[in-house]
């Protein structure tokens, strides 16, 4: 099981002197400390126009700082909205190819389309144009990545002439491609294309028949490039701290105003119908809120919502995702108000007193 650290940037008071900058540099901090006690990957999101849920509009600028201050753990760039008026096809391959050049060849690349309507309304983005646009980048990637040349490209949504893009990834023939997983949809496309899995927004209750229904898929794959891989990684909020009842006072406030932000992201399409492509994920969205609103912490933790609680208590949920069949736990513990000492002390927990008890398979 590979332990990561997930970053939205998430400030309580954006508007605050000082107080994002804090974020960014405590962020680091972190993700130092982490690659010093052997975490495996930092993923860093991409969202727009959400302050205060989020403040990483360019991940690709704070992936490369994180690439300056660490040595060996890999960088996440996930999701990357690929549909192409936010990032251009032929963009998202230099700065992925960038990223790589930099951090030695660490880059994981993640695509996704984006989810919510302040954002792609932002850009002038059509949600019903989403889903084709992201299965095409994912088939323009890697031809733009081993070409010399680029062969070039001609569809109903973008034409690109031949060029040659620079610079090519360090990693050959090029980083390991995922895709933002919330449906069953986009679990099977991932595991048909050889693509690995990020479960976004998958409860627990899920996550087992999706690994199920994605190495189903995999073992189908058999992609034009010939390049698989065969990995499914979950996001929890989490935290650890010497006892549970520690790690819930410091982080239930968080867990709880993470989804009231998401509530107000989707808020058009909660209120409203969302785009046919987005239903599943919007539907599934209610189904956990409305858990949130039932349930205690403890309760929410019991039933694998969340990792927050003693090491004892996070060993036995990890182990019970490794028995789930996940490969890779993405940790989200920089919250609006998480102390970042808290932060550290649970890095610290997670590598020295968690890791060492999961189970090996």
């Amino acid at each position: 099981m590979k332990l990561s650290l997930f970053y939205e940037l998430t400030t309580q008071d954006p508007d605050i002197p000082g107080a994002v900058k804090r974020r960014f540099d405590e962020a680091l901090e972190q993700i130092q400390y982490a690659d010093e006690l052997g975490f495996d990957t930092v993923w860093a999101v991409e969202h727009h126009f959400l302050p205060g849920y989020s403040h990483l509009s360019c991940p690709e600028q704070f992936l490369a700082a994180a690439a300056m201050v660490t040595k060996r753990i890999r960088l996440g760039h996930a999701i990357m909205h690929v549909p192409f008026k936010i990032n251009h096809p032929f963009r998202v391959a230099e700065h992925i190819g960038t990223l790589d050049v930099l951090s030695g060849g660490r880059v994981e690349f993640g695509a996704g389309r984006a989810t919510s309507q302040e954002e792609l309304f932002g850009f002038g983005v059509d949600p019903t144009e989403t889903q084709p646009q992201w299965e095409e980048v994912l088939r323009l990637l890697p031809k733009m990545w081993t070409q010399r040349v680029f062969e070039g490209w001609e569809s109903k949504y973008i034409k690109l002439p031949p060029r040659r893009v620079t610079p090519q990834p360090i990693q050959k023939p090029f980083p390991p491609m995922w895709v933002a997983s919330t449906q069953p949809y986009s679990v099977e496309f991932a595991g048909k294309n050889g693509l690995g899995c990020l479960g976004f927004g998958v409860s627990d209750a899920r996550s087992a028949n999706y690994v199920q229904m994605y190495r189903e898929a995999i073992r189908q794959a058999k992609p034009e490039h010939g390049i698989i891989n065969n990995q499914f990684g979950l996001l929890r909020v989490a935290l650890c701290a010497p006892t549970d009842d520690e790690a819930i006072a410091l982080q239930e406030p968080n867990y709880r105003l993470f989804y009231e932000q998401v509530t107000g992201l989707f808020a058009p399409w909660l209120e409203g119908k969302p785009p046919p492509t987005y239903e599943y994920i919007i539907q599934s969205f209610k189904e956990q809120l409305a858990m949130g609103r039932t349930y205690s912490m403890k309760e929410l933790v019991e039933a694998g919502q969340a990792i927050i609680g003693s090491p004892e208590t996070c060993i036995r949920f990890i182990n019970k995702l490794i028995d789930a069949g996940v490969d890779e736990v993405l940790l989200f513990m920089q919250g609006a108000t998480t102390p970042h000492d808290k932060v550290l002390d649970s890095i610290r927990l997670f590598a020295e007193e968690v890791r060492p008890q999961l189970k090996v398979t």
